[in-house]
């Protein structure tokens, strides 16, 4: 996946005002082919009790003959906006039309819920525990659940090349540890001001690395 898939972060700054102008490549273009979305509600068993929406994204050039490249994003509602601030999937229908990225996949997960017990309460948030624990338990729901369930219709690639992940806040240090934890699941990971803090531990993180060798990611962080 190219340095071009990454700079789509900055057409659309995460704190934008209202008037901001959106870049040619995050506003529908004429004669660029539109891809495809579809949601499906997920009950997990890695994170028992929670259930979340994901959105996939199909490219308008996939070919179910050639394995797809795929990309993951946490808080997923967030990225697949179209009216938001990301609007990922306009992004890629243009530079995959453009030939700036490969043909990609793109999954879109929203945090768990554990739904209340009365129906008049709000369902309780697993976001944190998901996204900012230091453990592989979040890259073992990626490959056992979603990635599965995800490559049931499409042909998606499994090599850690063809894999990048992707998140903001506690969704960038999410995607990141991800990788960390599971190099050969995920070798590319793009982290919009990833809370690298005391939230869960992150905080460790700069020595942990410092003292550990090297490993096969490339990292991609925006701050601000």
């Amino acid at each position: 996946m190219r340095r071009a898939f990454l700079l789509f972060c900055f057409t659309a700054p995460i704190f934008a005002a209202d008037d901001y102008p959106l870049g040619p490549d995050s506003q529908p273009q004429e004669g660029v082919p539109k891809g495809n979305v579809e949601k499906f509600t997920w009950e997990s068993k890695v994170f028992p009790g929670t259930v979340r929406d994901v959105w996939v994204y199909t490219p308008a050039q996939y070919d179910p003959k050639s394995p797809a490249c795929v990309m993951v994003f946490q808080d997923g509602g967030s990225y697949v906006n179209e009216k938001g601030q990301f609007r990922t999937t306009i992004v890629f229908d243009n530079l995959i039309h453009q030939k700036k990225i490969p043909v990609m996949v793109g999954i879109f997960i929203n945090p768990g819920n554990v739904p209340a017990a009365d129906p008049k309460q709000k369902p309780r948030s697993n976001r944190s525990f998901e996204y900012d624990t230091l453990s592989p338990q979040y890259a073992t729901f990626l490959e056992k659940e979603i990635l599965p369930e995800v490559g049931k219709k499409r042909n998606l690639r499994q090599d850690a090349a063809g894999r990048g992940i992707c998140g903001i806040s506690s969704g960038g240090i999410c995607a990141f540890t991800a990788a960390w934890e599971r190099p050969d699941l995920f070798s590319k990971v793009l982290s919009h001001v990833g809370s690298f803090t005391n939230i869960r531990g992150g905080d460790v993180y700069p020595g942990m690395i410092r003292k550990t060798e090297r490993k096969p990611i490339r990292v991609f962080l925006q701050d601000g």
